[in-house]
């Protein structure tokens, strides 16, 4: 699933270097994005995705939101995925 090239997967670097792949994913002509985030980095994605829309304004919408948790060993982690859609004028 991490294959897909219209993914921004949320880890450790700034919120600024996530938004900026993201633009990066549009510039490469897909029309959506979707930005990951699991554990503790859920939060940041929330964030990527405010600062995204604050940077692009009128152009890009929320698609979808998918929040969920999957098992590893006996823990849940939670993610969060956040689809984002480019606006066409």
């Amino acid at each position: 699933m991490a294959s897909e090239e219209n993914v921004v997967i949320v880890g450790k670097k700034p919120v600024a270097d996530y938004v900026l792949a993201a633009i990066l994913v549009f510039n490469e002509g897909f029309d959506e994005v979707v930005i990951k985030g699991q554990g503790a980095n859920v939060g940041k994605a929330v964030d990527v995705y405010n600062a995204l829309k604050r940077r692009l304004q009128d152009g890009v919408e929320l698609a979808g939101v998918k929040i969920d948790s999957v098992e590893r060993g006996r823990r849940l982690i939670p993610y969060i995925e956040i689809r984002v859609r480019r606006k066409l004028a």
